[in-house]
């Protein structure tokens, strides 16, 4: 039996969720669905990505895949959704706000705290102790889940070696330019900035840009996905690092639990996917 699959993605201009589109296409014969794909008309807004979410019910996908933007932004879609079983990659939503929720499934794929982690690490791997300057993390969405856990797990990697009051916090909604912007700002009043994670790519090269323009040391920064443009710049000496899971496996992931799920398995058991670091030679 086909299957009609509705895709729920962030934005339709970042290299991740292109690739995520293409992997979902390539391997949708194995299952035998009809993936089809629908993201914000905005690009990474979660509200406008709750909208088009209650559009995408009344349009009869046998099961819907969802990423939310935010822990929270497509909770009331969830609470609602009917006989429509809803998966959600990560998972994102707030476990306590959908409990109980009839058509959710989470379906865990990473540990966002360990990508966190493993990225800073390597951004601090050449620090002696207790440097001077300060460390910057730098979130997407306040409340996006993946983004809070990655900078957790940045932060526990910092906090061996900067004191903690010189861990800075700022978010930029998983966007380049806010990043940009608030990284050019920071610097122009803190100018002895050593490292900065950043909790995606876009926003890695989005503060990258503007260290290289204010010019003297570029200070380490890193950021997570693995998008081609972040793994350009790896190789470049420019980028320090960044991080990913591979994606075909994401998406056999979530492929396998829908089946299973239809098929009333008791759901697949995999281990969560582990992060790949790269990093740039010397």
């Amino acid at each position: 039996m086909t299957r009609r699959i509705g895709i729920l993605l962030c934005d339709t201009d970042n290299p991740f969720w292109q690739e995520k589109r293409e992997q979902y296409q390539r391997l949708a014969p194995l299952w035998d669905v009809i993936p089809e794909f629908r993201a914000p008309r905005a690009g990474n807004d979660p509200e406008e990505q709750r909208k088009v979410l209650e559009e995408m019910m009344a349009e009869g996908y046998d099961a819907i895949v969802i990423n939310p933007l935010s822990s929270t932004n497509l909770v009331p879609v969830v609470l609602h959704a009917g006989g429509t079983p809803l998966f959600d990659v990560g998972p994102k939503c707030d476990a306590a706000a959908v409990a109980g929720a009839p058509g959710y499934h989470p379906v865990p794929v990473a540990d966002f705290r360990e990508q966190g982690r493993v990225v800073a690490d390597e951004l601090v791997s050449g620090f002696g102790k207790n440097p001077a300057g300060w460390a910057l993390i730098l979130g997407g969405f306040r409340d996006a889940l993946h983004s809070e856990a990655r900078c957790r797990g940045a932060f526990h990697a910092f906090a061996k070696v900067f004191p903690q009051d010189r861990i800075l916090t700022g978010y930029a909604d998983f966007c380049r330019k806010k990043a940009h912007g608030f990284v050019h700002g920071l610097l122009a009043a803190l100018p002895d900035v050593r490292v900065i994670f950043c909790a995606n790519d876009l926003m890695a090269l989005g503060a990258l840009q503007a260290v290289e323009e204010r010019g003297g040391c570029i200070p380490p920064v890193g950021g997570i996905d693995a998008i081609p443009e972040a793994m350009e710049a790896v190789r470049g000496g420019r980028l320090f690092c960044t991080a990913g899971i591979v994606q075909e496996e994401v998406v056999r992931l979530v492929y396998g639990t829908i089946d299973q799920w239809f098929g009333k398995g008791a759901g697949l058991g995999n281990p969560l996917l582990p992060p790949v670091v790269y990093r740039r030679k010397g």
